[in-house]
């Protein structure tokens, strides 16, 4: 029974190995499928659309270069004003006594000087008689040399305290809309306190924050477009009209763009907008592909290299595909700049090369693979 047992084992074994010889002899699995794409759009030049503010050309904050206390408001936030208009007054009491006193001050060092000069002059007559001496000669015209630098210092005096006077009135400097006030009738304000805000009418411009990366593409008068989101499918022309020099918040610099043709446009300050730039130098002569960003093994990449021309990329593979091998092939190429799901490719593609851009991380070197089509 014992050996029944076993020699059917055994046939039961050789009966299993020559199924798995069967299944080891059947056809191969047939190749990945990849999917391609055709290295074709060029990069023709950098296109950055940056979001910014609307504000006034021409801003102003007003306030009184002299404390005191406030009589009369006569304009309102949002009120157009003209050149020259009065805005607010204070109180001129104080400055008035100041201006009478020294107008005082004045006409006494003025007398003195009369009579100083009438003195020297008597004794400058006298000497070459020899009825005074030098000593009173020359005291006498010491005397004159200080009345007369009273009387400049009693003109100075006047002279400040006339300005004094007339700072009591707070003009508007240019024709415009008063943004924002800050000051009541009735109440004490210091000098410098700010009382008033005024924008001019009909100068606008964008203010945005340009990236320290593409802050050196900007240059004054270079034409952008200009869009808002509250006016839908309409674009205006501007330029640029200032750059600051040094950076704010972010490492972004504040860059001001002058509105031009707006026409009767309601555009207001405060408003959103968005300023696209188009960098037409940035490729430098430089021919760049554009290509997705899955198509980059991020895995695989090399950017230890920070520079900008050419030879001094970030580096990064993908993989071609080869249809005479019917494989794929690992190859490094120049990174540039990201361009919404794109990226540019300075080096080591050519045109009609076809490019994995689906599952890079699962493809390896030399791979073989078959290009999906639709129907699959």
């Amino acid at each position: 029974m014992r050996s029944w047992s076993l020699l059917t084992a055994m046939a039961l074994s050789i009966a299993l190995a020559g199924c798995e010889e069967e299944v080891a002899e059947g056809p191969a699995a047939p190749p990945p499928v990849v999917k391609l794409e055709t290295v074709s759009e060029r990069a023709t030049g950098q296109v950055r659309s940056i979001s910014g503010v609307v504000e006034a050309s021409d801003r102003s904050i007003l306030s009184f270069q002299v404390g005191g206390r406030v009589t009369e408001v006569n304009v309102s936030a949002g009120e157009t004003v003209v050149a020259g208009q009065v805005l607010a007054l204070l109180d001129r009491t104080n400055y008035q006594i100041a201006v009478d006193s020294a107008r005082s001050q004045l006409s006494s060092a003025r007398a003195k000087r009369s009579e100083a000069k009438e003195d020297l002059d008597r004794k400058l007559a006298l000497i070459d008689k020899g009825f005074v001496t030098q000593a009173a000669v020359d005291s006498a015209r010491a005397a004159f040399d200080g009345a007369n630098a009273s009387v400049s210092s009693a003109t100075s005096d006047l002279e400040r305290a006339q300005k004094d006077l007339d700072r009591t009135v707070l003009s508007a400097p240019f024709s415009g809309t008063i943004s924002k006030r800050d000051v009541d009738p009735f109440v004490e304000i210091a000098a410098g306190a700010t009382l008033f805000e005024i924008q001019s009418d009909g100068n606008l411009e964008v203010r945005v924050l340009v990236p320290e990366t593409i802050i050196r593409e900007v240059d004054y008068g270079q034409p952008v477009s200009v869009s808002f989101p509250t006016l839908k499918g309409e674009l205006f022309g501007g330029a640029v009209s200032e750059i600051a020099s040094r950076a704010e918040a972010g490492n972004a610099f504040a860059v001001k763009v002058a509105l031009v043709e707006l026409g009767a446009a309601d555009i207001r300050t405060g408003m959103t907008a968005k300023v696209t730039f188009n960098f037409q130098s940035y490729l430098n002569g430089r021919e760049a592909f554009l290509i997705p960003l899955t198509a980059i093994s991020i895995k695989d990449a090399d950017l230890s290299a920070q520079g900008e021309q050419s030879g001094d990329q970030n580096k990064a593979p993908v993989f071609v595909y080869d249809a005479e091998k019917e494989a794929v092939f690992q190859r490094l190429v120049g990174l540039g700049d990201i361009r919404g799901n794109k990226i540019e490719i300075f080096s080591g593609l050519e045109e009609g090369e076809q490019i994995v851009t689906a599952g890079v991380a699962f493809v390896h070197d030399g791979m073989a693979a078959r290009p999906w089509q639709q129907n699959q």
